[in-house]
Order: C-alpha cells, then sequence, then structure tokens
C-alpha cells in the first residue's frame, strides 16, 4: 500500500490567514490539495502579531473550513509560514577535518560541517530558522551538492543562514498553540513559496521571488539550485489599499474592493472610458469616477514597491545578472499590470507565480494567494521524503558495508 500523511500548511498573513491540508503519497511524491481555508484577518503587522485573540481566532476559522472541506480529516499539527521585519540572513562557511579511517565522508560529517557553519554571532534575542547548506567542497572541489560516501580530508560548505527575533516567532506559534494546534514546524515564507510558485530549473539559472503580501514584500534570489539572498520590505498591497482610501476619502474595506475589482498597477493600460464606483465616507450613495483616477493612486505605489526590490537586488549584487529573470506572486500580483510594470523596473523577464505540480482541488488554489500556504505544504512533504530516503541510504549503505566485511573475512 501507498504510504501516505497528511500535512496542513498554516499562512498567517496582515490581510488574510490561509490553510491548506493535502493528502502527501510518499511513494509517488504526489500531493493533492484536499481543503483549504480562507479568512481575512487583522491581528498582524508586517508579519509581527499585535493581537493574540484577533490571530487565534482567524487560526480556528481557517482550519475548520479546511477540515470540513476535506470530510472527517482532523488537523492536529500544522506547518506555519513565518516572515516580517525582523527576518535578516547571511552566508556563512564551515570547515572540518575527515578522521575516519578510510576517510569516507558519512552523514554525521556532513552534519558536524553544518553545524560548524552555525557557529555565529547571535544576540540573545534572536534564533537560526533555517541553515541552508548552498554546496560542498572536498580537497579543494567544490559545487558538490551531496558529499555522502566520497573520499576526502577536508569538508567545507557554504551556509545560508536565517534568524528571526525569538520574541516574535514565539507569538505566532503562541497563537497556534490557543488554537489547540501544534506547530510541526516553522518555515520562512519566501522559502516555502519557492516551493510551489518556481521552478526547479529557474533556480539552477538564477531566480528572484518577489511575494507581494499584504503587510510585507518578500524578496528572495535563487542562484546553482539554492537561496543565495533574502530580504522582507515592511510594505506590500496594505500601503497600496490605504492610498486608495486617503486619496478618495473612502473606507479601507471600499478601497480594498475598489482595488481588486478595478485597479491598474500602469495608467496606460487603462482605457479612456472606463469608470468604477466608490462610496465616500459620509456620503449616501457611491460616486463615479474614470478607472485611470485609481490607476494613478495605485501606479506610484507599486513603483516605491518594486524599486526597493530593485534596491535589494544591486545589494545582493544580481541586477541584470539572473537568466530566469523573476516571479512575482502574493496578492499584489493580482492587479492588472504588475507583471508588466516589474519588467520594467527590474529591466528583466518577469511572470506571473501560481501554485504547481499539485493535484486534488488544484483549481481552489489557482491564485497568487495560496501560493505560500501550498508552498508550506510542498516544502514539509520534500523535507519528509528527503529524511525517509537519507534513512534509507543509510540503512543500505550498512548493510553494504556488512557484506563486503564477511566477503573479506
Amino acid at each position: 500500500m501507498n504510504r501516505k500523511e497528511y500535512i496542513a500548511g498554516l499562512d498567517i498573513g496582515t490581510t488574510k490567514t490561509c490553510c491548506v491540508l493535502a493528502d502527501v503519497d510518499f511513494d509517488s511524491g504526489a500531493v493533492d490539495i484536499i481543503g483549504v481555508g480562507l479568512t481575512p484577518s487583522d491581528g498582524l503587522r508586517k508579519g509581527v502579531v499585535v493581537d493574540l485573540e484577533s490571530t487565534t481566532e482567524a487560526i480556528r476559522t481557517v482550519v475548520d473550513k479546511a477540515q470540513k472541506q476535506a470530510g472527517s480529516i482532523q488537523i492536529r499539527n500544522v506547518v506555519v509560514g513565518v516572515t516580517g521585519e525582523h527576518i535578516s540572513s547571511l552566508n556563512s562557511r564551515g570547515v572540518i577535518a575527515i578522521t575516519g579511517p578510510d576517510k569516507e565522508i558519512t552523514a554525521s560529517d556532513v552534519t558536524r560541517v553544518v553545524d560548524a557553519s552555525k557557529v555565529i554571532v547571535l544576540p540573545p534575542e534572536r534564533e537560526i530558522i533555517h541553515s541552508i547548506p548552498r554546496g560542498f567542497t572536498v580537497d579543494g572541489q567544490d559545487g558538490i551538492r551531496d558529499p555522502v560516501g566520497m573520499s576526502g580530508g577536508r569538508l567545507e560548505v557554504e551556509t545560508h543562514i536565517v534568524t528571526g527575533s525569538s520574541t516574535f516567532i514565539d507569538n505566532v506559534v503562541k497563537c497556534v498553540q490557543r488554537a489547540n494546534l501544534a506547530v510541526e514546524s516553522t518555515v520562512l515564507e519566501p522559502i516555502a513559496t519557492s516551493a510551489s510558485a518556481v521552478i526547479d530549473a529557474e533556480k539552477d539559472l538564477g531566480v528572484c521571488l518577489i511575494d507581494i503580501g499584504g503587510g510585507t514584500t518578500d524578496v528572495a534570489i535563487f542562484t546553482n539550485g539554492e537561496v543565495f539572498y533574502m530580504a522582507v520590505l515592511p510594505i506590500g498591497g496594505m500601503h497600496v489599499t490605504k492610498d486608495i482610501a486617503v486619496g478618495l476619502r473612502a473606507s479601507v474595506d471600499e478601497a480594498e474592493k475598489a482595488k481588486i475589482e478595478f485597479g491598474c498597477s500602469m495608467v496606460g493600460m487603462v482605457a479612456d472610458g472606463d469608470v468604477f464606483q466608490i462610496a465616500s465616507l459620509g456620503a449616501d450613495e457611491p460616486r463615479e469616477l474614470p478607472r485611470k483616477v485609481l490607476a494613478s493612486i495605485i501606479e506610484p505605489r507599486m513603483e516605491e514597491i518594486l524599486d526597493k526590490v530593485r534596491t535589494e537586488l544591486v545589494k545582493a549584487g544580481h541586477l541584470g545578472m539572473l537568466p530566469a529573470g523573476g516571479v512575482i506572486t502574493g496578492g499584489g500580483a493580482r492587479l492588472p499590470g504588475a507583471v508588466e510594470l516589474a519588467e520594467k523596473i527590474l529591466g528583466m523577464p518577469i511572470r506571473l507565480g501560481l501554485p504547481r505540480d499539485i493535484g486534488g482541488l488544484s483549481d481552489a488554489v489557482a491564485s497568487p494567494i495560496y501560493t505560500t500556504a501550498v508552498g508550506l505544504v510542498i516544502y514539509a512533504a520534500k523535507q519528509h521524503t528527503g529524511l525517509r530516503d537519507a534513512r534509507k541510504t543509510a540503512k543500505l549503505r550498512g548493510g553494504l558495508k556488512g557484506l563486503l566485511r564477511r566477503f573479506g573475512r
């Protein structure tokens, strides 16, 4: 029988909270979506919890929705995405000597060298969220992805280390626990989003992921198949909504509705005769305005977001050096013209990122707003599969060594 497991991904955002429940087949690697929950939320600001009760209630709501859609499946553990201005990352190196009698590199040697790369000075209020090996070097030969089984005397690794504020992460975990759920793991949202929206071939060539959320915009640069640079910008789609509310003297809810239904990222893409209606504060009847007025409010803020992304590309030294271009996703990417504006400002080809390589209720999550939640499930499934494959390989290698020893005797 196929080995199956249920995995739930929980994306807690500034404007919405989303839960995706999937049925994962570890033999075939298939990920089938069986339940989806989505609800507006306002318990976070720029990735940081500001209202425990509101966030907890939003989690309960989306988990309940996903469970009901999936039937009798009970969600007890969730993989939680984390982001925010407090996130930072750096590349670090570790070096060890191979001391075994036959100089063969083992899985424990890989663990040792990765641990050595994680020896960095951190303030007491910060913790390591991810340590992602970018590549290994054996006796001066670099570009090695899996050194286990190779022979050598010196093993090096370059690791991308992501850190975050312990208190901010603890508050997210606390909200999940108050909703009577256990946190299986916490995953940085750009890493999760890339699992569902970015193709492996793009990561090999070099690609930039741009995830425009409600309160933050995540930027991640991938080269040679692994993450090279990450940044979280404290600006997102909610800033666009507030600009509309101020500019048109409307409530935030009315502004959000107008943005979704009639918004456009570029004034030049709106026809001259197009109009829309919006209810102003204190007015009895909605008023009719040209859509170009709405686009003229949206475009400067979207330009600001993408200009900040461009600045991060310059910081990383990769502006104009990513052959695969960029992938834009998240709620902000739903605006017509977002892809075209990104291509204009960043000077490279851009495509819209949608959840990929999934079955089941794939139509229900065919939107940029679900890429992170679906990515959390895919990321967790790959981690589980990788752990099981590593155990199998270790067992097989142990069996072969024993067989060879018996032949020797």
